[in-house]
């Protein structure tokens, strides 16, 4: 095979350059504002991401704001989580709006600002030592019928996001083998017994710590349910990641 020349790689560097200043000349508006982003590649503008919530620090069992750099608030470190729970905020506008222009109307950018916000937390707890960085990601998977009535799975496109910003390899090890009710339009109690046996591990999980992903956590009665198939077959450390936490009364 032919090597391209010094001056071959040159004409191509700055072709690209080229083609990069006439892509970011071309419209490219903020989601939640419609005006003009920094760069093409930025699907909220700054003032828009800065207006993102985002907590100083949460409560890795609950979710609730905590005023320092721990693990659990005082209710959890009287009764710690199985599982951590890592979120950016509560559910609370502007992430709301992007997470139903996701999971609502097919917007495929929205997921990767929403990754990047999740990101931005999960780096933070990397570096303060309040987490381990799982081997793997394991978006929480759709029936297929569901999958193909949306078009797509919400959790597997911020899963893929996270995947590029923090460098941690997805895992598809999960099937959803029942149809169900979907969790949003049933009460609390009812959403605990909805998913009874509804997944399957499809293949081994080749790790000891996974970050199962999803938009919300509201009662986590998804990620409970798909923790236990996991773990009847394995033992594997799970942390929950979600872009928000609904705080209940």
């Amino acid at each position: 095979m032919r090597l391209l020349s010094a001056n071959s790689l040159h004409y191509i560097r700055h072709l690209l350059g080229a083609i990069e200043t006439c892509r970011n000349t071309l419209p490219h508006c903020c989601l939640l504002c419609n005006r003009n982003t920094a760069n093409y590649r930025d699907h909220l503008c700054l003032v828009c991401r800065q207006d993102l919530p985002y907590p100083d620090q949460l409560c890795l069992g609950c979710g609730a704001p905590i005023p320092s750099a721990v693990s659990f608030c005082g209710k959890c470190q009287q009764s710690p989580p199985t599982n951590i729970l890592v979120t950016a905020s509560s559910y609370h506008s502007p992430s709301k709006e992007l997470i139903s222009s996701l999971k609502y109307h097919g917007n495929y950018l929205a997921a990767r600002e929403l990754s990047r916000h999740l990101a931005r937390r999960v780096q933070q707890l990397l570096q303060q030592q309040l987490i381990d960085k799982p081997q793997f990601l394991v978006p929480v998977p759709l029936h297929w019928r569901r999958q193909h009535a949306r078009g797509f799975n919400q959790a597997a496109l911020l899963a893929q996001g996270l995947s590029e910003f923090l460098d941690i390899p997805l895992l598809h090890c999960c099937k959803r083998i029942k149809a169900t009710t979907a969790q949003a339009q049933l009460s609390a109690k009812q959403r605990q017994h909805n998913l009874d046996n509804v997944f399957e591990l499809s293949c081994p999980i080749k790790g000891d710590c996974i970050a199962l992903i999803d938009d919300v956590f509201t009662t986590g009665a998804t990620m409970q349910e798909l923790s236990k198939t996991i773990l009847a077959q394995q033992s594997v450390e799970i942390q929950y990641w979600t872009i928000a936490r609904t705080l209940l009364d």
